[in-house]
């Protein structure tokens, strides 16, 4: 009876830590898959706070940049009439800023182009693009030439007030792009012009090479 009595009571206990052990396997089971858990979700918190950040940043670039832009559109105004577009700022330079059927600026024309060399050159990743137009009286050949000799005007005077060349492209389009009808005065007296297009990065455009036809850039 006795042995019987200690087998059983050695199965009991052999039984009672069996249950320990699997208590204490399932309690770190639960243990580990906490841990998991909260390590998991530590990360994706994590990713969300990165994610987070990383908009707040973009949008304080983007609001940086329409300040900027803003800014920049009001102060070329004082100078010269500059409108706003998917382009750039782009600053119109009438031809009474040259001399007559020439690519020669005038005095108040190079004071103007002086404080807007000044503004771009506040700006490093600015960028110019100097356009030249004419009316469409004359020959295409003589508009041609005289359209690219005052956008590389307006490149060498800028570049000589300090904007880096490598800042400027110029081209000509001759009477090929009319913003009004040439069939008055008033009409081909606005399609002379230069215009000044302004761009990059820091107002938000990408600062692309003039497009569309004509001569290659000066």
């Amino acid at each position: 009876m006795q042995a019987q009595s200690d087998a059983a009571r050695a199965a009991a206990q052999a039984q009672a830590e069996q249950s320990r052990l699997a208590a204490e396997r399932a309690a770190k089971e639960r243990a580990d898959a906490e841990a998991a858990r909260q390590s998991a979700l530590a990360g994706q918190q994590a990713a969300e706070a990165e994610v987070a950040k990383a908009r707040a940043a973009a949008e304080q670039a983007e609001k940086e940049k329409a300040e900027l832009r803003s800014k920049l559109l009001s102060q070329l105004n004082t100078i010269l009439q500059t409108r706003d577009s998917a382009r750039g700022l782009i600053i119109n330079m009438s031809d009474v800023l040259f001399d007559t059927g020439s690519y020669t600026l005038k005095p108040g024309a190079r004071e103007k182009l002086a404080k807007i060399s000044g503004i771009v050159m506040a700006h490093p990743s600015l960028n110019l693009q100097i356009e030249g137009h004419t009316d469409s009286v004359g020959t295409d050949e003589y508009n041609q030439t005289l359209s690219e000799r005052r956008a590389g005007a307006v490149k060498d005077y800028l570049v000589q007030q300090g904007v880096a060349s490598s800042a400027v492209v110029s081209k000509g389009f001759g009477k090929a792009q009319p913003v009004a009808d040439n069939e008055t005065a008033e009409g081909r007296q606005r399609n002379r012009r230069v215009e000044l297009v302004v761009n990059g990065d820091a107002i938000g455009t990408s600062g692309a090479s003039v497009a569309s036809s004509g001569a290659a850039p000066k």
